[in-house]
């Protein structure tokens, strides 16, 4: 079994460092340091890399014309599946590789992908959950959208156009996404702490509560990093002569910033641990 970190309250016996052979350096190491160690993970385990390569060259030849010979029904499954792996499967494999690595219990690449699988309905229903909660908050945030409409005047003519598109979607879109931030790590609880949904939920909520400027730090960076990578595809994308570069270096973009989001994964899990075994 893949180990099982939670918070000390919820750990069966003593749940101090020593005795869940945690070392101390984990509860100090910055953002930068947490990144860096991330990267160096990957040397470690080249399972990682190489179920992220399988499922990043499937989005590349989803984006090409070949996998138009396929019933559509068949490219839409193709495309949910590649998703889901992608987006969940990779990151609770590289949850549980995490959580092994920082207990000194190393995880093999047949154990880890065993662990994920066996948790899939468990952070399968905490995802359904977080998308039914987050969808329903901005169900009930955008019709706020509309009393900017009911106020007296015009206020387009009154301060602007961009002034009013600005706080109608601070009005609209924020709660959602506050959501979603608060519940960022319920799939790391599910996974790693071998919570279940709403517990996972609860303590993802806690982390971000405890850590917000920490994780505020790491989104900022992970938004940079996407930039950074996607920017030279669009500037290409202006001149029309350069159709064959600009798509060339799209998926080199594309790629790169997919493969990135993996070391973002391996943080997340990382802060996750770093929260719980404090608490």
């Amino acid at each position: 079994m893949a180990p099982t970190i939670r918070t000390q309250g919820d750990t069966d016996g003593c749940g101090c460092l020593n005795c869940r052979n945690i070392e101390t350096i984990t509860t100090h190491r910055t953002v930068l340091d947490t990144l860096v160690w991330s990267v160096r993970l990957f040397r470690s385990y080249p399972s990682i890399l190489g179920f992220s390569a399988v499922i990043i060259l499937a989005n590349r030849l989803l984006e090409t014309e070949s996998i138009n010979i396929l019933p559509v029904p068949a490219i839409d499954i193709i495309e949910f599946v590649t998703a889901f792996a992608f987006v969940f499967l990779i990151r609770a494999y590289v949850a549980t590789i995490v959580a092994g690595e920082l207990t000194s219990d190393r995880v093999t690449a047949r154990k880890g992908l065993s662990h994920t699988v066996a948790r899939i309905p468990a952070f399968g229903i905490t995802i359904l959950l977080v998308i039914l909660l987050v969808m329903s908050t901005a169900a009930a945030s955008a019709p706020l959208f509309g009393l900017l409409l009911v106020f007296p005047g015009n206020p387009i003519e009154i301060v602007g156009f961009p002034a009013v598109a600005g706080v109608g979607a601070l009005v609209a879109l924020g709660p959602p996404l506050l959501l979603l931030f608060k519940f960022w790590f319920a799939l790391e609880a599910c996974v790693v702490g071998h919570y279940g949904p709403v517990d996972s939920l609860r303590i993802s909520w806690r982390i971000t509560t405890n850590y917000r400027a920490k994780i505020l730090l790491l989104v900022l960076i992970a938004l940079g990093s996407g930039v950074t990578f996607y920017l030279p595809s669009y500037v290409l994308q202006i001149g029309s002569d350069l159709g064959l570069l600009s798509s060339l270096v799209n998926m080199i973009a594309a790629s790169i910033g997919e493969l990135l989001s993996v070391v973002w994964a391996s943080a997340y899990a990382h802060i996750y641990v770093q929260q719980v075994i404090t608490e």
